[in-house]
This record gives structure tokens, C-alpha cells and sequence, in this order.
């Protein structure tokens, strides 16, 4: 910014954090007043943001089950599968309670498939109570604070049983499949649409949400679930920072889950105030290990007891097989000489929460509506249709300030671009930068560390060229 530059007030956008003139916004504000004042509901709205809009529209077409002026003609309906992969994440009964509300809405027939894959293809057939069943409106009407998944979830695959998973899908005549989970169901999803060669009735349109606390699903900075599990790893480490606080000379290594992607250490690590916060994409060595010793040893030292706030280090559970969290914990005890202590705190599952936060509430509701609308755009359409359209099998994410619908495959896909199959987490993680302001913040010595995260100027961010095509939404 310059002098001359407007003053800007700072917003957010989906998942961006965003300058915005000042003088523009107020009179934005005041438009919006003055045409409600006027009873023209219709301009105001279109001087809303698209955010509002959506949940607007997702409340009318969710709150009505019943209404016969919203629903499709006879050909457009379609029986539309819903199913859970991976392990439980806040906001997956919430974003199955939408897509079930919505098809009802619209006249589709929403089936619950129980137990993810593995309860397709072993207990399909059970009596007298399927894993494969319609859901009625009353079913669903109390899972909108539940937290988990009430349908049931594991991370099974179709490839345990692709023939039976296809027999399946061919006698419940599925015309589309809703998933909701983590690299889990990007995995299925992806398994199932490289089997359309052999299985025809895979050629139906499919759409992944992810929903996951480790965050690791590409085409998306943002999935279902990690908001609530960081809510419940900051009351933990609030709780373990009051005994520590209490104690003075005490640091806690703390182990968070989030498999081989940081992105719950490092945002916990940011919020909580964490001296260090150790990731896979980093991994652990002696050095730095030593380093952070020193730096904490000088810390206690300068501070004189003066400083009654306890010491936090994170720690992702697959930062080192060698390196682990007790082996640290200890290693700092053993080179405190006693000047301070070290205790190490696992809060395991706790990290899953209970009841989903309002953010995943929210925007679980707003995503498996737009996804629904997705799915029901192949209603009418031959197979073979479907399966030449590289959208038919999408993953919906967050990126920047934008909601995208990204291809799966192809040569420009997310399976072939921007996925590390390997580690199981996106190539280019756009959290990766927040370590930086972890160490700044914490004042870490020897870190390397920048300010580059802030440095971006622009109001809008385009949709990244490298997984493309991208359906904007």
C-alpha cells in the first residue's frame, strides 16, 4: 500500500482473507439498505454476497420437503445414493440431512448406503433391514447437530469387491452418487470412475465433498470437519496451557492427528500460541530439535519466572517414526538439566469433537446442496453422455475466495496433477506458509521465516490453471 492508497478494510472471502476499499464497502452497505427501505427485496439481493444468497436459496429448498411447485418432472428425477468414506468428521450427517432434504424437495429419491462401501457389498442383502435403504425426511430431521455419521462410515473401498459394488449399483438402479469424506472417498470415487470401461453402470454422475479433519483432499483448502476438530484440539491445549501456566517452567508436546498432512498442527499450533509445530512436510531432525531446545532454554532463562505462561510444542503424528512425541518430551527433560520440565499430552479421538461447529454446520448444508444441483444436471442423459463429460466425476472444494467443482481425471485432472498419492495429501498445500508465522510469532530461533503468506495484494484469485477443467459455482 501507498498514501495515496484507499483505506481498505479487511474481509474474508470463502477461504481468503481479502483488502477491501473501505468507502466501497460502506456504500455497497447502504445500497443494500436503502433498496430493502424500498421494499425491492430482489435488487438487494443481488447486492449480496454470493455466501448469503446460496444459504438462502439452500434454506428455502430445504425447509419445504413437500412443496410440488419446486419439484421436477417425472424424467428429471433420479434415485441418488449417499454414502460415507473414511473415518467421522463433523458435518457429515449435516451434509446428508441437505442432500436428503433437497432431493425430497425436488422429487428425487435419496438411498442411504450404511457403512460406506463395505456395507454395500456384505450387507446389501441382509434381512429383515438392508444397508441399502430410502431415507424418509423424519430419519434425517435429527442429525442436523449431530456429530459423526449416523448412516455410518469406515474407509473401505470399492475395489475390495468391484463386482459385487457393481451388481449393486445396477440393482438399485443408482442415477448419481453423493460421497462425503476425506482422501478416502477421493480414492473410491476415482476407482469407480476408472472402472466405467468394464462396468457400465458406473457411468452415472459422481461428486466428492470432502469432509475430514486432516484437511488432505485435493481440489479443496478447506473440507468438513477440520473446523470442528480444531475447536476441540484448542480447548485441549487451553486446558493443558492452564497446567502448565500453573507449573511455570513446564512445556507440553502435544500429538495431533491429521495422518501425513500438518495443517491441524500448524492452525492449532497458530491459534494456541505454540513455541514449535512439527510436520510431515518437514519432518524432524537432531538439528532442529537441538535448536528448539536452546531456544527454549534461553527463553526460560530471560524470563526470570516473570512469564507464567506455559510452554506448547505441536507435534502431527506422522512428523518422525523415530522422533515421537514422549521421545521428545523426554529428550527436553533430559536436557533441561531441571531448569524446566517436559510432559507429553495425546488428546487421540478427542480431536474428532462432538458436535459439529457452526462453520461446518453451515457450510455442509450450503456444499451438499450445490452438489445435489450438480448431480441432478445429468438427469435425462445416455451413459455414454455421462461418461464423456469430464465433470461427471468432480470433487467440490474452496479454493481462495471461489467454490469450484474440480475434474478428477483426465490429463489435467486433480488425480494426475495436483495429487500426492504417496503421502496421501495435495501436492501444493495452501496452509504451508502459516509455519512461517508460527515461528515469527513465537520468536523460534534459526526458523526460517516470512511474511510472503501476507504479501498478496490481489482482490480476486482466479482459478488455479493447473487441475482444469473447473466448474465455478
Amino acid at each position: 500500500m501507498t498514501p495515496e492508497s484507499p483505506s481498505p478494510v479487511i474481509t474474508i472471502r470463502e477461504n481468503k482473507i481479502m483488502r477491501t476499499p473501505l468507502m466501497d464497502a460502506v456504500k455497497a452497505t447502504q445500497e443494500v439498505t436503502s433498496h430493502i427501505k424500498n421494499r425491492d427485496f430482489a435488487t438487494a439481493m443481488t447486492l449480496r454476497d454470493s455466501e448469503f444468497k446460496e444459504y438462502h436459496y439452500a434454506y428455502l429448498n430445504t425447509a419445504t420437503p413437500d412443496h410440488p411447485k419446486l419439484a421436477l418432472p417425472e424424467n428429471k428425477r433420479m434415485r441418488i445414493a449417499i454414502v460415507h468414506v473414511g473415518a467421522p468428521a463433523g458435518g457429515m450427517n449435516q451434509a446428508s440431512r441437505a442432500a436428503v432434504a433437497y432431493c425430497l424437495t425436488r422429487g428425487h429419491t435419496p438411498i442411504a448406503i450404511h457403512n460406506g462401501f463395505p456395507g454395500l457389498i456384505r450387507h446389501h442383502a441382509d434381512t429383515p433391514v438392508s444397508s441399502v435403504r430410502e431415507v424418509r425426511w423424519v430419519e434425517t430431521d435429527a442429525w442436523v447437530n449431530e456429530g459423526g455419521s449416523d448412516i455410518g462410515t469406515n474407509r473401505g473401498l470399492p475395489s475390495e469387491d468391484m463386482e459385487t459394488t457393481a451388481e449393486c449399483f445396477k440393482k438399485y438402479k443408482f442415477d448419481a452418487l453423493f460421497v462425503v469424506g476425506g482422501f478416502e472417498a477421493f480414492t473410491a470415487v476415482s476407482q469407480l470412475r476408472q472402472a466405467r470401461e468394464k462396468y457400465d453402470v458406473f457411468k452415472i454422475p459422481m461428486v466428492v465433498l470432502p469432509a475430514t479433519i486432516s484437511n488432505n483432499v485435493p481440489g479443496s483448502e478447506y473440507s468438513l470437519g477440520s473446523d470442528t476438530c480444531l475447536n476441540a484440539l484448542i480447548e485441549f491445549c487451553d486446558c493443558i496451557r492452564q497446567s502448565a501456566s500453573s507449573s511455570r517452567r513446564r512445556v507440553f508436546v502435544i500429538e495431533t492427528q491429521g495422518g501425513k498432512s500438518g495443517y491441524i498442527a500448524t492452525t492449532a499450533g497458530l491459534a494456541v500460541g505454540a513455541v514449535a509445530v512439527y510436520i510431515p512436510e518437514e519432518g524432524i531432525d537432531i538439528k532442529m530439535l537441538s535448536r528448539d531446545i536452546d531456544f527454549l532454554r534461553d527463553n526460560f532463562a530471560r524470563d526470570k519466572g516473570a512469564n507464567r505462561a506455559g510452554k506448547i510444542i505441536m507435534r502431527n503424528e506422522c512428523a518422525s517414526s523415530t522422533y515421537t512425541t514422549q521421545f521428545i518430551a523426554d529428550m527436553i527433560k533430559e536436557e533441561a538439566k531441571g531448569r524446566f520440565e517436559s510432559r507429553a499430552a495425546v488428546p487421540g479421538h478427542f480431536q474428532q469433537g462432538g458436535k459439529p461447529s457452526p462453520m461446518d454446520r453451515i457450510r455442509a448444508l450450503r456444499m451438499a446442496i450445490k452438489c445435489l444441483m450438480h448431480l441432478e444436471t445429468y438427469a435425462g442423459k445416455t451413459k455414454d453422455e455421462i461418461a464423456a463429460d469430464e465433470m461427471s466425476a468432480t470433487v467440490i472444494g474452496i479454493k481462495g475466495s471461489q467454490v469450484l467443482f474440480s475434474v478428477m481425471g483426465g490429463e489435467s485432472g486433480l488425480e494426475a496433477i495436483e495429487t500426492d498419492w504417496a503421502r496421501r495429501r495435495p501436492k501444493a498445500e495452501f496452509w504451508l506458509q502459516l509455519q512461517d508465522t508460527v515461528n515469527i510469532l513465537s520468536g523460534r530461533a534459526g526458523a526460517k521465516a516470512t511474511w510472503s503468506c501476507y504479501e498478496d495484494d490481489d482482490q480476486t484469485q482466479a482459478p488455479s490453471p493447473r487441475a482444469s477443467p473447473k466448474k465455478l459455482v
